[in-house]
Parts: structure tokens; C-alpha cells; sequence
């Protein structure tokens, strides 16, 4: 059918998910950036003392951090908590996601079970690897640096 039929058929749980990054309040900011860059991730959420999620840290919360000259060592990362989460049900629409992404301008969505225990993180990048693998003929990958097909030359 079309893109937005996939997504209204299709449910969080077929968008690729990445492990979710957890962490406490107290967490220093030093610490969680050194987890998120050894997991790859640009985003960590806080969870309270029952694994409910609170709050998110970002890069974007880091850049804040670091524009504002403070120690990375010395602050946790309830100080820089990005209050603008979502935590959807993988039995949910994927269109939740791409709504979240489209008209909030999340990053990054976080997935639970039914019974609400966090099981990983999508965003962005899982809605364009969903896209990227349900329609690959209307999808051109090309690798970063080389010439743009239009560009390249045939014949003689």
C-alpha cells in the first residue's frame, strides 16, 4: 500500500529497537556519557528506584552542560533531565513513533512491554532503518563521499 498504511498496520514492536540505556538520578554526567558512547547511543533515561523512567539525558543535554562550562565530573544527571520523553507500548501503531518524531520533535521514543517494564529505544534512526527496509526500491542508500549517482557519468 503506502507508508502511512504500513505504519498505521504495523506496530512499535517491528520498528528496530536498541537496548535502552538506564540510569539513576544520581548517576554523574561523566559516567552516563561514557556508557551511551560505549553502547553507541546519544541518549540515556533516567529511571526512578522502581525502573520507571523520569526523565531523559541527551547530547543535547550534554552540550548544555558543557556551553555552560560545568564540570562533567561533579554533576548528576537529574540537573540536565530533558522532560520531553515519550514511553510508548510496542503493541501500539508505529505511526505513534513517526507522530512523536513528525509533530513533538522527539529524538528518541522509548518502548515498554504490556506491563510497562522499558524493553528498548527507537526513534529516528528505527524509523528510517523501518523505511529504509520496507520500501528499498523507493529508498537510494548511497555511502557518505561518493559521487551522487546523478552526477556519474555513462557511456562512452
Amino acid at each position: 500500500m503506502g507508508f502511512r498504511h504500513d505504519l498505521e498496520q504495523d506496530t512499535v514492536s517491528s520498528l528496530p529497537l536498541r537496548d535502552a540505556i538506564c540510569v539513576s538520578p544520581e548517576t554523574t554526567v561523566r559516567q552516563a556519557v561514557a556508557i551511551m558512547q560505549d553502547k553507541s547511543l546519544g541518549c540515556a533515561v533516567i529511571v526512578d528506584q522502581d525502573d520507571q523512567p523520569v526523565g531523559l539525558f541527551t547530547e543535547q543535554s550534554l552540550l548544555e552542560l558543557l556551553t555552560a562550562g560545568d564540570s562533567i565530573d561533579d554533576r548528576t544527571v537529574s540537573e540536565f533531565t530533558d522532560p520531553n520523553f515519550l514511553v510508548v507500548q510496542s503493541s501500539e501503531p508505529a505511526q505513534r513513533v513517526w507522530d512523536a518524531i513528525e509533530k513533538d520533535g522527539l529524538r528518541f521514543i522509548f518502548v515498554a512491554d504490556e506491563s510497562g517494564q522499558l524493553i528498548g529505544v527507537t526513534g529516528q534512526r528505527g524509523i528510517s532503518e523501518y523505511l529504509a527496509e520496507s520500501f528499498p526500491q523507493q529508498v537510494l542508500s548511497q555511502r557518505l563521499g561518493s559521487t551522487p549517482w546523478m552526477q556519474q557519468r555513462e557511456g562512452a
